[in-house]
């Protein structure tokens, strides 16, 4: 599946083609005080290296990130989805996903992450996802606990430290949106 359909967006499978809007969404400070290792903003070459790692992403596994647009405007929202991640040490079903900042407070994020974890649970041998941020990030817990996510525990990833959120199949399905 390429396209993917929410009441209010289309996601398209992410790659280079889409470098002019995720550019203008990694040097939005707002942004990248939650997405980035360091919270500055993402060099052209970080960019570019996200892109990639989202194409090869999916070619190797068939699912992936999406790069949203309004239907009505065609306007780039963001971006988001499923993929692959470590956890400490182990390999993990990520759902990511990031606004840019004015498109913020209109469900946007929810909206996506429900999408694409329908889409993960109707379409792929997934009994769980997980979902982590920093622990001051409420708006991105608020996202994940929307959508069905609990709390787990608090992680250290990418040397930062994050906390974990877990959803498994059963309790999404139960979830009504």
């Amino acid at each position: 599946m390429n396209e993917i359909h929410t009441p209010r967006l289309i996601g398209t499978p992410a790659g280079p083609s889409d470098f002019a809007d995720l550019r203008r969404l990694h040097t939005d400070p707002r942004v990248t005080a939650t997405l980035s290792t360091d919270g500055a903003t993402f060099t052209e070459d970080q960019t570019r290296a996200f892109l990639q790692r989202a194409a090869d992403h999916w070619k190797s596994h068939g699912f992936g990130l999406w790069i949203f647009r309004d239907q009505a405007s065609d306007d780039f929202v963001g971006y988001g989805g499923i993929k692959h991640a470590e956890v400490e040490g182990r390999d993990v079903i990520e759902l990511a996903y990031a606004i840019c900042s004015d498109h913020w407070r209109k469900g946007f994020a929810t909206e996506i992450s429900t999408a694409a974890l329908q889409h993960a649970f109707d379409t792929m041998p997934v009994d769980g996802i997980v979902a982590f941020t920093l622990p001051h990030n409420k708006a991105s817990r608020g996202v994940m606990e929307n959508c069905g996510f609990t709390y787990n525990r608090d992680i250290i990833h990418a040397n930062l430290p994050h906390v974990l959120y877990t959803l498994e199949a059963g309790d999404f399905s139960q979830k009504k949106f």
